[in-house]
Formats: structure tokens, C-alpha cells, sequence
């Protein structure tokens, strides 16, 4: 199966941490009692096993879209789309604005919102290119006039007849080219399909073989739609390869038959030299004939078989060459000893199997790879039990002759070939009924007389003809979903008095099937229209990876808050499902939460509208009535009245520092009045003060009530 290439993915993350997305029960632990996680995902599908699988998704709701101004054309409809939406909001409950005094306890809420793939790999219908390439060595069907018949059983009767078993399959092709070119088209009708021919025989080199022929021939070049390609079949391939007949004078045994350049011919055919392979169609190689490359897996024993060499005397090594010669190109070099499915000199890349997979003109079709399908002839060198194998003259060797050991290793080793290449490639094996290949697919070609002679061939072959009918493109899927469009795959609206929070903490994953991607836009763009202000995001911050594929997934988070009332289960989101107009959503300004791409095979934008979450505001507790304030106490009147008694004469001097001019002192009286004036200083400075000394109990006492033995300071009475 074709997947498209592997992409990094990425994830937010913070700064020198690793990327992934944090588990859904690190959030839950998070966010227990205090907010609702938002989470926008994209999940496009899991792994490939399930592609044959059903998928089974609930439809996404899709509402009338309200165009954005300045926004491009857009279509919607209300099924087929490759996204299936869903958007939930927990807990249900959150306070309104700043206050906590509710039932719900905490103003933050985080959304969830989430989409799976609708749809999984779809099969692809491109545009298709295919390139016959033609083997027309001497078993394929135009074994000429100019051989030995010494060694053929069949050919012996006369110089005109056809080989014991030789196939009809390039007669039949020529005469059939735009009735096989039609039931292909027909085969596939959703695919535009145009058509090249290249042929090819010889094997330079070879010392089983003249070296006369073409290694690689371009007959069709520029590839044409199937009711153009008979008619050039017939004027070109027909008129200069055969002469116009329906064999070639030149092909008889002393040419290959066993083996050929097939490694030439068809990496040629795969760098497209001289042909016109373009990027905007897949493209297949069909391969036609009855012999094995010249590759050391697959060597060829012509001692064994009717080559007229075998009469002029054989080479000294019955095997034919097991390494292709490089071969000049209009347009490259092929490696020298080439191989066919598996590299002989070290370089995995040099070998035809490989090739098809990065040869330029494969990884730019529209499925990355060119697919080989091969067609195995029915014929001498593809049954072992065919006449058309000598029995018995001077030179054949051990394990010779029909059925023989040699005889059965050569047949396996053409089968083996072809099967070995559509496998590598993803193509579809013809053979002979009784062959099959190693995955267990079983031949499907029976055996068509080659007709009366080399000027009057059979021109029918109805299980050849169904195997052109059949060929594979190969397993080619799409498995691109969305892609973005120039404006913001995913956009988030607010509805009412819901708002992205101040600190709104966003991440944001991108991740594929083989990891996160590095490009991912953590942060979203924050738009504006008409005083409104909304956010988008993009799969990737580089145009090239904006695209989604099954199995990516796409997430992002924040925190919201209410701003105000309505007290009541309020939308979370602007959006136009039937659900969310019912809840009482909607478009605001023609914008809403959607995603907004372009679908696969898709010109126009597809839009779809997130579903409704919804949230209940609550206000904050009812307010206490204020608590009562006892009343202040009455104001001190300056001076605190304190009992005066009858004063009492004192005969002695009180020593002073400084003389006084004072006879007598009566010592109560001055006690009071320094005592009211203490009181009088506290009062004015601090009335709570003075009602603590005021309440104070207790004799007071003076420095007055005795004599100091230590004279005070000046200020001591301050």
C-alpha cells in the first residue's frame, strides 16, 4: 500500500521539553475542582490495519454557514464531510466573572472539543499513465522465417511454421491494442487513462545471442488517450518493428530467447527516456514477454535448450549473463550489473525494484511509486513439459529435455522473475495457468494455438486479453483529508458572556503516526472583525505540512470564563448546528467555531461547524446585611475633676534644683492637677487610650509622694 510520506509531528510543549501531548489523566488531576478543560482535537484516523475496516462515526452536525466578510466561496452540505465534530464542556457550572461565592467554586472553565475522522484511506482515482513495454523475443510470438529446423520439432514440417508452443501474445497484441487499450479505460472508469508503447529484445553481450536487436525502442512516446493508441500501434510498432506483418524476419534462435534486457528496457521506461511521464498521474508499467533478466538470481541454461548456437557450437558456459551492461540513456546512465529486485553491487538503490520507488518520475506520481505489472506468455520457456524443448541430438546436456531437471530450474527462474517484480512494485503476475507465485497467486493465461502458420496467427487470446483487462495500478490510497487553504483551518468564537481568559495558558499538540511535529502553531492567531475579537490555528506553521492525514491528530487548549449574567446554561461557542441554534448559539458576524479546509480532490472550501457546549453561570452568594457598629463613646471634657482636701502645711523646705518660689506646697493638689493634665494629653491623642486609663482602678502614686534620691531631669515632668 501507498501511504504518503512520513512527516514529523509536534507537540506543545514547554520550551527544552519533550514533545507529546499531556495525558487526559494529568488534566483530570489538574483541573479537579477548580476548571473545565478546553481541548480542541483532530483525530484523523488510528493505523492502517483498519483501512478495509467500516467505519462507523456519528455525522457531524453542519449548519447554514454565515460567510465572514472577505472570506473566500465556500460550499457546504450536510453529509460527506471527512471530519465528525464534538464539543463538551466539564464540570457543567462555573462562577461569573471574578466571584467565588457560588455553588461551583471556581470562575475558570476548560472546553473539550474533539474530531475523528469520518472517513479512512480512500482508494485512489488519478489520472493513470501506462507504459507497455514489449518483449519480442523469438517464443513471444514473432519468430521469424530466417531459422534452424534442424532442432524445433514443430518448425522442421517447414520453414513457415511456427515453433512448438510459441505464444501468440504480440500478434495478438498488435491486432487487439485499441480493444485492450478500451477495456482498460473501461476497467476503470474513474480514471483518465493514456497509454505509451516501448519495445525491446537482445541481450548485448550475450554470447547465446547475435547482438543485433534493440535493447530499448521508444514506439509511443507522448502518452495518448485510449482511442488514439491502436491506430499508432499499428503505424508505428507494427509498420517499423515487424514490417508490417505479424512477425519479425529477424527474430529465429540464433537471437536470446531465455534471458533479455529487460533490465534496460524497463529501467529506461522508468526514468522516462524519451517518454513524457508527468506528475499529475500515477503511473503503471505493463511488461509483456517470456524470458528472465539477466540477473544472478535468475540464470538461464541454453545448453538445454533449441538455440541454433547449440549447432554451430555451443560457448563453453551453458548460462546465460547474469549482469546487465550499463546502457546510455537520452536522459541518464544505468549503473553497471543493474539488478532486477535485489542490488548486485552493494548500492540498495541499484536495482529496477528500487528504482521504482525513487526514480523521479515514480516518487512524483500521484502515488509515489510506478507500479510494474507483469505479463508471463504462455510458451515454450514458461512450460517445462513442452515439446519445444529438445529431447534428444548431440548437444543436450543433463537434466535436458521436457520435464527435465535443467529444463524445470529455467522455467522457474522466468516465473520467479515475474512474480518477483509485481510484488516488489505492487503490481498485478499473469502467467500459465498451471504456474503460480510464492504469495499463492495461481496463473490465469491458458494455452491459444499460435495459428497455421507465421503469415496467418491466431489473433484471439481471451484470458490474455482479460489479463490486460486486469492489470493493477496498485493499491493506491488517499489518505489525505484536509488541507489548508489560507485561512485558519480551526477557529474559535466565544458566545455571549463567555471569554478566553486573561491567562488563557494555550497548548496546542500536532502529532502523525511517527511523531510530533515541530511546526506545529502552539499560539493561536488572535483575529478581529467588527470589534470581535476570535482565534485561529493551523495544523503547521509552514504552508507545505498544513495538511492532515489519517492517523494525525491535532489538539489545543485554554481556559474561558463568564463574564456576567445571564445566570442561566449559556452556549460556550458560536456555532450553527441544529443543536446549537436550539440552545440558543449561533453565528456571530457570520463567524462561528468551525474548521475550514480543503477536502480531498475538493477546489472549493468545506466548512463545518463545531456542535454547542454549554456551560451554567452562577452568581456569586447573596450579600450579607452589614454588621452593627456600637455608637462612639461621648467625648472627655478637657481636665478630669479629682476630690480636693484642706491643704496641709509643710514646715520643711522641699530641696530643688533650681530655687522655687513657693512657702508652702500642699502635695494632694499637685498630684491632682499633674494627674488631670496627663489625662487631658492622652485624651486629645487617642480617646480609646484614655477610656483603658480612665477605667484604670487602683491608688494612684506620684514621684511627689516621696523624695527622689536621685535628682530628675530637667524634662522629667514633660
Amino acid at each position: 500500500m501507498y501511504v504518503s510520506g512520513p512527516r514529523c509531528t509536534a507537540a506543545a510543549a514547554p520550551e527544552g521539553g519533550a514533545h507529546r501531548p499531556r495525558p487526559r489523566a494529568a488534566f483530570s488531576a489538574l483541573l479537579a475542582g477548580a476548571a473545565v478543560a478546553l481541548t480542541v482535537t483532530l483525530l484523523l484516523g488510528g493505523g492502517f490495519g483498519s483501512v478495509h475496516g467500516s467505519v462507523t462515526a456519528a455525522r457531524t452536525e453542519v449548519g447554514v454557514v454565515e460567510p465572514a466578510a472577505g472570506a473566500p466561496s465556500t460550499t457546504l452540505s450536510t453529509a460527506g464531510y471527512p471530519l465528525a465534530l464534538s464539543i463538551a464542556a466539564q464540570p457543567g457550572a462555573i462562577c461569573a466573572s471574578t466571584s467565588v461565592g457560588c455553588p461551583a467554586g471556581t470562575s475558570l472553565a476548560r472546553v473539550a472539543l474533539s474530531a475523528n475522522p469520518a472517513v479512512g484511506p480512500t482508494a485512489a482515482w488519478p489520472a493513470v499513465q501506462i507504459a507497455f513495454v514489449i518483449e519480442t523475443t523469438s517464443y513471444d510470438g514473432v519468430l521469424g522465417t530466417d531459422r534452424s529446423d534442424s532442432l524445433d520439432k514443430c518448425a522442421a514440417v517447414s520453414s513457415s511454421a511456427p515453433a512448438c508452443e510459441e505464444s501468440n501474445g504480440v500478434p495478438f497484441f498488435v491486432a487487439n491494442a485499441q480493444e485492450i487499450a478500451d477495456a482498460i479505460q473501461q476497467a476503470n472508469p474513474h480514471s483518465a487513462v493514456s497509454f505509451a508503447l516501448v519495445d525491446y529484445y537482445d541481450a548485448a553481450g550475450e554470447p547465446w545471442d547475435d547482438t543485433d536487436g534493440p535493447e530499448y525502442n521508444v514506439d509511443i512516446g507522448t502518452f495518448v488517450p485510449a482511442l488514439s493508441f491502436g491506430s499508432l500501434v499499428q503505424s508505428t510498432f507494427r509498420q517499423s518493428v515487424m514490417g508490417g506483418t505479424w512477425y519479425s524476419w529477424d527474430q529465429d534462435l540464433d537471437n536470446n530467447f531465455l534471458d533479455s534486457s529487460s533490465i534496460t528496457a524497463l529501467y529506461g521506461a522508468i526514468i522516462g527516456s524519451d517518454l513524457n511521464w508527468t506528475n499529475n498521474a500515477h503511473h503503471v508499467i505493463v511488461w509483456m514477454g517470456s524470458s528472465a533478466p539477466r540477473d544472478p538470481n535468475y540464470p538461464e541454461n541454453y545448453c538445454v535448450s533449441p538455440s541454433q548456437w547449440n549447432v554451430w557450437g555451443a560457448p563453453a558456459n551453458c548460462f546465460s549473463q547474469t549482469c546487465e551492461p550499463s546502457y546510455v540513456f537520452a536522459n541518464g546512465v544505468s549503473p553497471q550489473c543493474e539488478g532486477w529486485v535485489h542490488s548486485q553491487d552493494g548500492n540498495a538503490n541499484d536495482s529496477i525494484a528500487a528504482l521504482a520507488h525513487t526514480a523521479p518520475a515514480c516518487v512524483h506520481s500521484i502515488g509515489g511509486t510506478c507500479t510494474v505489472d507483469t505479463i508471463d506468455l504462455w510458451t515454450t520457456t514458461t512450460d517445462p513439459l513442452s515439446p519445444g524443448w529438445p529431447a534428444a541430438s548431440s548437444f543436450v546436456k543433463q537434466g535436458g529435455g521436457p520435464g527435465g531437471a535443467q529444463v524445470q530450474r529455467n522455467v522457474a527462474n522466468v516465473i520467479a522473475a515475474g512474480c518477483d517484480m509485481a510484488a516488489a512494485t505492487g503490481g498485478s503476475w499473469s502467467g500459465p495457468g498451471f504456474e503460480s507465485c510464492p504469495n499463492g497467486q495461481n496463473g490465469n493465461l491458458q494455452y491459444v494455438n499460435f495459428g497455421s502458420s507465421i503469415y496467418d496467427p491466431n489473433l484471439n487470446n481471451p484470458t490474455l486479453f482479460q489479463a490486460f483487462r486486469s492489470i493493477s495500478f496498485g493499491p493506491v490510497f488517499h489518505t489525505e483529508v484536509a488541507a489548508g487553504a489560507g485561512v485558519p483551518l480551526f477557529e474559535f468564537v466565544a458566545y455571549g458572556s463567555i471569554a478566553v481568559a486573561p491567562s488563557p495558558e494555550w497548548t496546542a499538540v500536532c502529532a502523525t503516526p511517527y511523531g510530533f511535529l515541530p511546526t506545529c502553531q502552539r499560539a493561536p492567531t488572535i483575529l478581529h472583525q467588527n470589534g470581535l475579537t476570535y482565534y485561529g490555528w493551523n495544523f503547521s506553521t509552514d504552508a507545505a505540512d498544513n495538511q492532515f492525514y489519517v492517523g494525525d491528530s491535532w489538539s489545543v487548549e485554554f481556559y474561558v470564563v463568564a463574564t456576567g449574567p445571564p445566570y442561566a446554561t449559556v452556549p460556550v461557542d458560536a456555532c450553527t448546528t441544529p443543536t446549537c441554534i436550539a440552545v440558543g448559539s449561533g453565528g456571530l458576524d457570520g463567524l462561528f467555531t468551525r474548521a475550514t479546509y480543503l477536502a480531498q480532490g475538493n477546489s472549493t472550501l468545506d466548512v463545518q461547524s463545531f456542535p454547542p457546549a454549554v456551560v451554567r453561570v452562577e452568581p456569586g452568594a447573596s450579600p450579607l446585611p452589614p454588621a452593627t457598629v456600637p455608637p462612639s463613646p461621648p467625648p472627655i471634657p478637657p481636665g478630669i475633676p479629682a476630690p480636693v482636701v484642706a491643704p496641709v502645711p509643710v514646715a520643711a523646705p522641699i530641696p530643688l534644683a533650681s530655687p522655687v518660689g513657693i512657702g508652702t506646697l500642699s502635695v494632694q493638689a499637685a498630684a491632682a492637677g499633674f494627674l488631670g493634665a496627663g489625662f487631658m494629653r492622652v485624651t486629645v491623642r487617642n480617646r480609646p487610650i484614655a477610656m483603658a486609663v480612665a477605667a484604670k482602678s487602683g491608688l494612684a502614686s506620684s514621684r511627689f509622694d516621696k523624695v527622689s534620691e536621685t535628682p530628675p531631669a530637667f524634662s522629667r515632668m514633660e
